[in-house]
């Protein structure tokens, strides 16, 4: 979700304009001071733009009005994955220091000017998509994007870039500083990736990485990391954690047993897509907070559909679940049905009550849109 926060009227009206171009559901806050053009219900209904004015037009809009930016940034950091402030930089600099949490939490921040001559990439400029996010806005918006990041500015992509279009992690970030000048002191990385990249892939066509085998890589594509590496690993999220469970099992127990199996087959967590089990588990709390506890969906199958993957995959059935919810067998039909054509790396695993079991995506060549990253 998106929001713009505007201090003025002006503020408010180009914070009006950049909406426009924005997907989705997006949030605007002018402060009280702009009450006169907010009606008491909190909708402003905009006009549709006349033949003098930009050609995009204006849809219908909310803009909500606030007392104080420090009392409302903090809930707006945690429930948005882009934030744009039209006002003073600095301003937006001391409200947010306290705030901040790391690269891989922070939202993206844009800061803009009320007359719209700039748009600023202020943090989270490659994992949060502020500069790709600064770019397609300032394109359309008739704007100036700034970015300062040095990989941008030298025209490279770094591989944090690389990552937020893959939707792959980054572990350690530690590593990643040390990676991004070596780019920017040699003009190239060198990778390696676990599943053979097609020759088309935007990796491949970069002139400015090399393929090179494992031990020699800078950047190692893999969802089963080792460390300690002086490598940086770019994780693909293509492992489904299929779960089996009795009745009123706590979430404890749910992310020891999923521990215990990521340790067997030596992935991070960062590839985990979701925990997938049979319908009459919907409502399972366990469950349910396990997989908010690890950031990643919970999905259930209907009977059905787990009892037909089992028939196709030839899983040795299980007496006491066909007798107690008539299927053979929960946990590996339901992580097999997380995947799109994949693989099970680990067979059903029992736990202290749980079955677990692990299946690999076919591919993590999906791509999300390099232009617009998601909000």
């Amino acid at each position: 979700m998106a929001a713009i926060i505007a201090l003025t009227d002006r503020g408010l009206e180009r914070a009006l304009v950049l909406a426009e171009f924005l997907p989705g559901e997006v949030e605007i806050y002018a402060h009280e001071h702009c009450h006169k053009q907010i009606p008491a219900n909190g909708c402003m209904l905009t006009q549709p733009a006349s033949e003098q004015e930009p050609t995009h037009g204006f849809r219908s809009m909310e803009a909500r009005s606030f007392r104080r930016l420090r009392e409302l940034l903090p809930e707006l950091w945690l429930s948005h994955r882009l934030l744009i402030f039209i006002m003073a930089t600095g301003i937006v600099v001391r409200e947010m220091g306290s705030l901040l949490q790391g690269k891989e939490r922070d939202p993206a921040v844009l800061v803009g000017d009320e007359a719209g001559r700039f748009l600023i990439s202020l943090l989270s400029g490659h994992l949060g998509g502020a500069n790709a996010w600064a770019n397609y806005l300032a394109a359309r918006a008739g704007s100036t994007a700034v970015i300062t990041t040095a990989t941008d500015v030298q025209g490279f992509t770094a591989p944090d870039e690389y990552a937020r279009r893959f939707n792959w992690k980054v572990e350690p970030l530690e590593h990643l500083p040390g990676v991004n000048r070596k780019l920017l002191d040699c003009g190239h990385l060198r990778y390696f990736s676990e599943q053979e990249l097609p020759a088309t892939h935007p990796l491949c066509c970069d002139p400015h990485y090399q393929e090179v085998p494992k031990f020699q890589a800078d950047i190692i594509i893999s969802a089963f990391p080792t460390f300690p590496s002086a490598a940086l690993y770019l994780i693909p999220r293509i492992l489904s954690i299929g779960v089996g469970c009795r009745r009123g099992v706590c979430s404890d127990e749910v992310l020891e047993a999923i521990a215990a199996a990521m340790t067997q087959v030596g992935a991070s967590y960062s590839a985990l897509k979701g925990i997938y089990s049979i319908d009459l588990k919907a409502g399972e709390q366990g469950l349910i907070e396990a997989a908010a506890r690890l950031g990643i969906p919970f999905i259930t199958f209907k009977a059905s559909e787990i009892q037909t993957k089992n028939e196709e995959t030839g899983i040795t059935p299980s007496e006491f679940v066909q007798e107690k919810i008539g299927v053979d067998g929960v946990c590996e039909a339901a992580s097999l049905l997380g995947t799109e054509n994949g693989s099970l790396i680990l067979p059903k695993t029992k736990m202290k009550g749980i079955t677990v079991a692990i299946s690999r995506e076919r591919s993590w060549l999906s791509v999300s849109d390099p232009v617009i990253p998601n909000i």
